[in-house]
């Protein structure tokens, strides 16, 4: 009885362990091989590295007059001329208001007529010396006064110095005020064309130097040029507009100029700057930089290590690298 007894707690005991859920046996985190890191490596080896300037030129003649009231100004008659319009040398341009001087010029004229007939009729006749010279004095007198009533109507009229094409013209009312030394009108002569170029900044143009070749590509022909004024040979000025003007500005020449340039007409040009040959060159993606620092990031036994840098040339694409590595270097591009 006792037997039984056992056994029957024995196996409720058993079967009570079977009423409590198991537990599950805790799992261990998977081993996951880090990655590695693909780096974008160039070698740093030698080669060649050119400069350029390249833009559009404009051509321009070379001969251009600005024309203005030197001595006086005054208000404004007529302009004749239009932009665009082709003047000849001589041609009356501009008159400013004055009044009845060209009625009083022709009086005057009669006046001298009047008395050189006087003077020789008193020669003539055989007057005195004394009444000879008061003939002479009151010629002359009539004289200057017309010589002046001529520069007075010369002084208020502009003609062309050259002949050519209007390029410019005030704009301008009848009546306006125009002062001296305004500029009016602007006359270039389209027999002499050259092309100019207009930089962004003056640094653009300091490798350029007068006598450099030139390539040109106009109207789907290359030509050969020649540059010839710069910033530093530029005449000087004291026009502070011109001179900033000048500062930013190159005057080449086209050799075999094609008959159909016209003002205004452009040209493709480009000017070989500096050329480096033998240097070390890398791609521009391979040089960092920090607080006026330039570097490079190098791999070497799979590590990474900066190395500083001096630039030379550089292009849109590539630098030179003057000073901070050698041949053969695993340079790691700055992607």
């Amino acid at each position: 009885m006792r037997l039984t007894a056992a056994a029957l707690a024995l196996t409720l005991t058993l079967s009570g362990c079977a009423l409590f859920p198991m537990e599950d046996e805790a799992l261990q985190p998977p081993l996951i091989k880090p990655t590695e890191e693909e780096l974008n490596i160039v070698e740093a080896a030698k080669g060649n590295i050119q400069t350029f300037l390249k833009g559009t030129a404009n051509f321009v003649s070379s001969s251009t007059e600005t024309l203005s009231f030197k001595e006086s100004g005054g208000r404004l008659k007529a302009v004749g001329v239009a932009v665009g319009q082709e003047v000849k040398a001589g041609e009356l341009l501009v008159e400013l208001e004055t009044g009845d001087l060209e009625l009083q010029l022709r009086l005057q004229k009669l006046n001298v007529e009047k008395v050189r007939i006087q003077y020789s009729q008193a020669r003539a006749s055989g007057a005195g010396e004394t009444d000879l010279r008061l003939r002479e004095i009151d010629m002359e007198r009539e004289l200057l006064l017309l010589e002046s009533m001529e520069k007075r109507l010369e002084s208020s009229r502009l003609y062309a110095t050259i002949s050519g094409i209007v390029t410019f013209v005030e704009t301008l009312n009848t009546g306006d005020v125009i002062n001296a030394h305004q500029s009016i009108i602007s006359i270039a002569d389209p027999s002499k064309m050259q092309l100019i170029y207009v930089a962004a900044n003056t640094k653009e143009l300091f490798p350029v130097e007068s006598g450099m070749p030139a390539k040109l590509r106009y109207k789907g022909k290359d030509y050969a040029g020649t540059v010839l004024q710069t910033p530093s040979n530029a005449p000087m000025t004291a026009d502070e507009n011109k001179a900033e003007r000048n500062s930013v500005t190159i005057i080449v020449g086209m050799e075999d100029q094609p008959a159909d340039v016209q003002i205004g007409h452009s040209a493709e040009l480009t000017i070989e700057l500096q050329n480096r040959q033998d240097v070390i060159v890398l791609p521009r993606s391979a040089i960092r930089s920090y607080m006026g620092r330039s570097y490079v990031q190098i791999a070497e036994d799979e590590r990474r290590k900066e190395i500083d840098v001096e630039l030379g040339l550089t292009t849109a694409t590539e630098v030179e690298i003057i000073r901070g590595l050698v041949e053969g270097q695993q340079v790691i591009l700055n992607n």
